[in-house]
């Protein structure tokens, strides 16, 4: 590995401080409100976060009967909370963004508990392996994502008059997360291929295979069980992004640092997440434009036009990547609430 490696924790650490950052400025207590009213669409994506994922992964290094180090790198993927760059991607195929932030931050909140109970479960019970995790860092990994979420959540009940430069200064801790999380997603992903090619080329058929279809396995998931349960279009495209997005940074800084004595051990723990992030923009950019241009102009086909416009008039704005007015932006959550979820 390269000396770049030596520092890929602290930039994934970065990247999760900046978009949970973002993910709190873009974000109103009035959304939470909004999702909440849907218990059962958040539960769905609740319960296929944290069961069916971290069974999976179980089941998958199984199948393939890796080595331990291996297999603790698949799981740690399979019980990482959903990635934060989920609500960019539900905005991008016109998914239910206020419920899509809600479920990251459940998630992450939910990771504190559930993270360490599968870990437990699975890497020291049924793996029987004697890996000492880093919980310090996995502790930290989870509050920089919480503490800079309700900064910005703050920051955006709080400046209602302040402006600079025309706009609030939400809207510019918006703007500068989602462009510096861009930066720094890139940038993990760019340092994970310079660092670990070696890793590519050394990783077997069973790496990839698992790493190729494990996102494809939850969004499927996802998608399938809000579908027959009867959740909305865009509530199910929401679902299914949050079920198979796994926020590799985390299980990449743990992996990193819990094995940082053991540089053969660390060597194959990190292979599956390097594998995994390798192919995570892949699989994304694939899924948001199958959703956005096949599925979403299907969303309101045989519905009458009175139907299709109450439909319209619930969507919720991304004010991330949308460059609307705030006054603008303001008046639509309201018009949001009024109308009811």
């Amino acid at each position: 590995m390269t000396d770049i490696a030596d520092i890929l924790p602290y930039i994934s650490l970065a990247f999760l401080f900046i978009v949970g950052l973002g993910i709190g400025a873009s974000t109103t207590v009035d959304d939470f409100k909004v999702s909440f009213a849907k218990p059962k669409a958040v539960s769905i994506g609740f319960l296929s976060q944290y069961l069916f994922m971290p069974v999976t992964s179980f089941i998958l290094a199984s199948a393939f009967q890796v080595r331990t180090e291996i297999a603790v790198g698949i799981v740690l993927i399979g019980c990482s909370p959903g990635g934060s760059t989920s609500n960019l991607f539900s905005y991008w195929s016109n998914g239910d963004v206020a419920l899509s932030v809600t479920m990251s931050f459940l998630s992450t909140m939910a990771a504190f508990a559930l993270m360490p109970f599968w870990i437990w479960v699975f890497v020291k019970k049924a793996l029987k392996s004697d890996v000492k995790i880093d919980w310090a860092t996995l502790i930290v990994s989870l509050l920089l994502i919480v503490f800079p979420t309700c900064i910005g959540l703050a920051i955006r009940k709080y400046n209602t008059q302040r402006k600079i430069a025309g706009k609030f200064i939400w809207k510019w801790v918006e703007i500068l997360s989602s462009m510096l999380g861009v930066i720094f997603l890139t940038a993990s992903v760019a340092g994970a291929i310079v660092s670990y090619q070696d890793f590519f080329q050394e990783a077997g058929y069973s790496i990839w295979i698992t790493a190729v279809i494990m996102q494809p396995i939850g969004c499927s998931f996802g998608y399938i069980v809000s579908k027959l349960l009867g959740m909305s279009p865009k509530e199910t495209r929401t679902i299914s992004l949050e079920t198979g997005i796994q926020n590799f940074s985390i299980a990449l800084a743990v992996v990193q640092l819990s094995f940082a004595a053991d540089e053969e051990a660390q060597k194959y723990a990190l292979m599956f997440p390097a594998c995994y992030g390798f192919l995570y923009l892949f699989w994304s950019a694939i899924l948001v434009v199958f959703f956005k241009y096949y599925l979403a102009p299907r969303d309101y086909k045989g519905l009458d036009n009175d139907e299709e416009e109450l439909s319209s008039s619930q969507k919720v704005e991304f004010p991330i990547a949308l460059g609307n007015d705030e006054e603008e932006g303001e008046e639509a959550t309201k018009k949001e609430l009024e109308t009811g979820p």
